[in-house]
């Protein structure tokens, strides 16, 4: 009975380190939606490149530290899965998700380029921010972009100097600017269609507010978000793009994940109580209590490793009603002749 109570501490343990480590890698955003050459992965100091057109990149999920960078015409969409919020990394940018909450939150960093993202409203106190180089854009709910350059306006300059420009469609964005000698900080609120330009070589300036530059609006109106996301899946497609194929695709692999966690979880939590119950009975009732403290350990260790899964599952977005997977070639009955 010593053996059975070393073996069900030592799965108890076993069962919360894998789970935790499942849980803590939990997709924190996924790919929705990409178009052109590719892009470059860095995870964990590893680089991996991306081919959109020969690579299964719908549905890939990203997480915290991720990297991405984008080749020219490349555009990429990415939906943060707890709170549905969408983010579009336009061409010839590098990106980092350096935190993603719970509630929709998070901190996101350009390293150069130019990013749109629509925040939906957040819970709690989380916010919603993107840095560059000395400046932040703070939301809870908007619609706004944010451009990191060196030098003139997306130029070939090698000019060391970071110019950073935050701008707003929707909603409000707080923007702030730190002096990186005196650590001051200066901010400024936006509003629709008005931006801020800062710049690293003048952060004594002050904050001042501009409307909208005529080649962001220009740019952003050449390359809307392709994919949206309201209480159900809302494809707005391109002329030559399978909708459908589209929807399928992502549905099964998204949703699909979500209704295996969720099974998965259920079954090991259930399971969980009824060996823990069993345990209960060997220990009071049957007075054995090497088998029942066994059992129960046991018994714990499923419920815990059940309610984990159960917890990730929740981050995923919910399928419409109705929905089902879609089944693969081998499910598919075969036509008798």
């Amino acid at each position: 009975m010593k053996n059975l109570k070393k073996t069900g501490i030592l799965l108890i343990v076993s069962l919360f380190l894998m789970t935790f480590n499942l849980f803590s890698q939990n997709g924190s955003a996924v790919v929705v939606y990409a178009e052109g050459d590719g892009f470059t992965l860095v995870r964990e100091g590893e680089n991996d490149f991306f081919e959109i057109d020969y690579d299964d990149v719908l549905g890939m999920f990203l997480y915290e530290g991720d990297t991405i960078l984008t080749e020219e015409n490349t555009f990429i969409e990415i939906q943060v899965t707890s709170n549905a919020s969408l983010i579009k990394i336009a061409e010839n940018t590098t990106f980092e998700f350096e935190s993603i909450g719970m509630h929709g939150g998070g901190t996101l960093k350009v390293v150069y380029g130019r990013i749109r993202a629509k925040v939906n409203k957040l819970t709690n106190d989380d916010e919603f921010q993107v840095l560059g180089t000395d400046t932040v854009a703070g939301v809870r709910g908007t619609d706004f972009g944010f451009d990191l350059t060196f030098g003139d306006d997306f130029s070939d300059s090698e000019s060391n100097e970071a110019i950073t420009s935050v701008y707003c469609f929707e909603g409000s964005v707080q923007v702030e600017q730190e002096n990186s000698e005196t650590k001051e900080i200066k901010e400024v609120i936006i509003g629709v269609d008005q931006m801020v330009v800062t710049s690293s070589e003048k952060q004594e300036a002050p904050l001042t507010v501009y409307d909208i530059d005529v080649e962001i609006d220009r740019f952003w109106e050449e390359n809307r978000f392709v994919y949206e996301m309201a209480e159900e899946p809302v494809i707005v497609t391109l002329d030559d793009y399978n909708a459908d194929d589209y929807l399928t695709d992502y549905s099964d692999k998204i949703f699909g994940q979500k209704r295996r966690l969720e099974n998965t979880g259920g079954s090991l939590a259930v399971a969980g109580i009824i060996i823990g119950a069993g345990g209960g009975v060997a220990y009071g009732l049957m007075d054995d209590k090497g088998l029942g403290v066994g059992l129960i350990t046991i018994g714990t260790a499923s419920f815990i490793a059940g309610t984990i899964f159960l917890l990730q599952s929740t981050t995923l977005p919910d399928p419409p009603e109705g929905w089902v997977a879609t089944p693969v070639e081998s499910e598919i009955p075969a036509h008798e002749e």
